[in-house]
């Protein structure tokens, strides 16, 4: 019997031995700033007036983990500029818009990442939930004989969540890694009440960004 429990102690040994052997897990770690542009806009229903993209910044910071081969996990804090233009006149030119709105949101996006490598290039994608809180607000109306539901109104959801996707490239430079990231995120909450009555039934953001990188790698690196 006891013969019996050392065979098969050294089995298991073994096993996890093959197993620990065969399944080679990485562990990499990446920190790294972000910086770019933004162009946003919004969906509102009812639709009073052509909306058309604005533009921002986006900078922050970059925490990432890669766990096995092609695949890892990635969390950023970010400062985020998004907001919407209005047309009065339907001329489709960014320069008669009169109204515009700009919100500053802290964002946080849980992503997973994937990539695939030809040497020291990463082609890659990014995918997973966005949040963001709104940390200010401001509006511009230079016709101020017009005026909609949304004008002067205060965002009442000021925590903001929503799905995120995009891809690119990076290269890998010693520990050093620079990339490059197109982005869009849809969010799936309103900015204002959505209750029966409420004069806005819909007000969801939409997104694209551009933004590069500078990482290093702490971790798992090989020379």
């Amino acid at each position: 019997m006891k013969s019996t429990k050392i065979t098969l102690a050294g089995l298991l040994c073994l096993t996890a031995q093959t197993i620990s052997a065969q399944y080679n897990t990485l562990s990499e770690w990446y920190v790294g700033v972000n910086g770019g542009a933004t162009m946003s806009s919004i969906t509102m229903v009812p639709k009073y007036l052509d909306m058309m993209y604005k533009t921002g910044r986006t900078a922050g910071f970059t925490v990432r983990y890669v766990s096995e081969k092609n695949f890892g996990l990635q969390i950023e804090c970010n400062y985020e500029e998004l907001g919407w233009l209005e047309d009065y006149n339907d001329t489709k030119k960014a320069s008669d818009y009169s109204y515009s709105r700009q919100l500053n949101f802290i964002e946080v996006p849980l992503l997973l990442h994937a990539y695939a490598a030809t040497k020291a290039v990463h082609f890659f994608i990014n995918a997973g939930p966005d949040f963001h809180y709104l940390l200010s607000e401001s509006e511009n109306n230079r016709n101020t004989t017009l005026g909609y539901a949304q004008h002067g109104k205060l965002v009442e959801k000021p925590f903001q969540y929503g799905v995120l996707g995009g891809g690119g490239l990076e290269v890998h430079m010693g520990r050093a890694v620079l990339g490059l990231e197109g982005r869009y995120c849809y969010d799936l909450s309103n900015l204002f009440n959505d209750e029966i009555g409420s004069d806005i039934n819909t007000s969801d953001l939409q997104s694209i960004s551009l933004k590069m990188y500078l990482a290093f790698q702490l971790t798992g690196f090989k020379k």
